[in-house]
C-alpha cells in the first residue's frame, strides 16, 4: 500500500507533468519556420537553402521539399538565418518575421558582432531581394566547398573456374564563387586462369574560371593514362578554352567545353605520336526526386587536327542511387572508343560496372 509521503510526492511529480506539457508543445510548435504559399498553403518545418528558382523545405511528415521560388509568397523564421541580399556584398544573419505578401520583414541577431549586418530592425523590401538564404559558399563567395565520391566493384571466383576483377574511380571537387576544379582517378584490373585480361588507369584533371557570373570559363586541363591491352603505354593530354554552364539548378547541372590539346602518345609496340587536337567535354547530372536518384553522363572527346582520322572519345554513363550516410549503389557504363586503335586492337571497350560508393 503506498505512503502517504509517496502519493503526495506522485501527485507533485503529475502536476509538474501535466504543466510543463502545454509549455513544451508550445515550444516545439513556434520553433519552425514558416512559408506561405500565393494559394494560401501555411506549411511549417526548416528552409535548408533557397535559391532564386527553388526553396528547399524539411518538413517532419514530408522530408525535403522542393518548391519553386515563384509559389512562395511570404517567408518566416523562428531563428536569424543567413541571407544574401541582392546586390550585397556581403551575407547577413538576419530573422524573417511576418510582413505582407511578396514582402520581408527583417530583423538582424545582436548576439552575433561578428557579422555586420546593415539591416534596420523591422525594415520591409520585397521578398525577391532575398537572393539566397543559407547559400552555399561558392553562392556567397565567403568560402570554398568540397565533395568526393569514391567507387569500387570487385568479383573474386574459385573453385571451377578462377577470375578476379577489381575496379576503383575517386572523384574529388571543389568550388568557389568564381572557380572550380575537379581530379577524376580511375582504375582497372581483371584477370582469369591463363592472366591479366584487363589492366589501365587514368588520372584527369581540370580547373574552371569563370568569365562573368556563373556562365561563362576558361578552362586548363590535363590527363595522363595507361592501357596496356590497347597499346598505350602513355597518353598524356594538355590543354585549355572555352566552356559554358548551359544549365545550373538544383537538380540539373549541365556543362560543354572545346578548346586546343597537345596530345603525347607512346607505345608499347607501334610508333610514338604526338600531335594538337581539338578537345571537348561534356557533363550532366540531374537528380530524379521521386527515386532519390541521379543520373549522369561524362565525355572527353579528342580529333587529331592533322589526321582527321584520329578520334578518341571516354564517357562514363550511370546512375546513382543513396541508400545510407553517404554509401550510395551505382550502375555504370565505361566507354572507350578510337576510330583509329592500333593493330590488332578493336575499337570499343565498354565496362558495366555494379558497384557501391561513398559520398562527402
Amino acid at each position: 500500500m503506498m505512503s502517504s509521503h509517496s502519493l503526495i510526492g506522485a501527485r507533485l511529480c503529475g502536476l509538474a507533468i501535466a504543466c510543463a506539457l502545454p509549455f513544451a508543445i508550445g515550444t516545439t510548435s513556434s520553433f519552425a519556420d514558416t512559408i506561405t504559399l500565393h494559394n494560401g498553403d501555411r506549411l511549417t518545418g526548416r528552409i535548408l537553402h533557397s535559391s532564386p528558382d527553388v526553396l528547399t523545405f524539411e518538413t517532419t511528415w514530408a522530408g525535403e521539399l522542393q518548391i519553386r521560388r515563384a509559389e512562395v509568397s511570404a517567408i518566416e523564421t523562428d531563428k536569424p538565418v543567413t541571407v544574401l541580399r541582392d546586390g550585397a556584398p556581403a551575407t547577413e544573419e538576419l530573422m524573417l518575421l511576418p510582413s505582407e505578401p511578396g514582402q520581408a520583414q527583417i530583423g538582424s541577431e545582436p548576439q552575433d558582432e561578428s557579422r555586420s549586418s546593415a539591416a534596420a530592425e523591422g525594415q520591409e523590401l520585397p521578398l525577391a531581394q532575398i537572393r539566397y538564404i543559407n547559400p552555399k559558399p561558392e553562392e556567397s563567395g565567403e568560402g570554398v566547398s568540397h565533395e568526393g565520391r569514391l567507387t569500387l566493384s570487385s568479383s573474386l571466383v574459385r573453385g571451377n573456374s578462377v577470375a578476379e576483377r577489381i575496379y576503383a574511380e575517386s572523384d574529388l571537387n571543389a568550388r568557389a564563387i568564381d572557380w572550380r576544379y575537379a581530379l577524376t582517378a580511375k582504375y582497372r584490373h581483371e584477370a582469369d586462369a591463363n592472366g591479366t585480361t584487363a589492366a589501365n588507369w587514368l588520372l584527369s584533371g581540370n580547373y574552371d574560371h569563370f568569365i562573368d557570373s556563373t556562365t561563362h570559363f576558361g578552362y586548363l586541363r590535363s590527363s595522363l593514362e595507361r592501357d596496356r591491352f590497347r597499346d598505350i603505354q602513355l597518353r598524356a593530354t594538355v590543354g585549355g578554352g572555352y566552356g559554358r554552364q548551359l544549365l545550373q539548378t538544383e537538380r540539373t547541372q549541365l556543362s560543354l567545353r572545346g578548346g586546343i590539346e597537345a596530345v603525347d602518345l607512346r607505345r608499347y609496340v607501334e610508333r610514338d605520336e604526338a600531335y594538337p587536337a581539338f578537345g571537348w567535354g561534356l557533363n550532366v547530372t540531374h537528380r530524379i526526386e521521386a527515386v532519390s536518384a541521379e543520373l549522369f553522363h561524362d565525355q572527353q572527346g579528342f580529333l587529331n587536327l592533322v589526321d582527321a582520322g584520329q578520334l578518341t572519345i571516354r564517357s562514363r554513363t550511370g546512375v546513382r542511387v543513396p541508400f545510407a550516410s553517404g554509401l550510395t549503389a551505382s550502375l555504370q557504363l565505361n566507354l572507350d572508343w578510337e576510330r583509329e586503335p592500333a593493330a590488332g586492337r578493336r575499337p570499343t571497350d565498354a565496362t558495366w560496372l555494379l558497384g557501391l560508393g561513398y559520398a562527402w
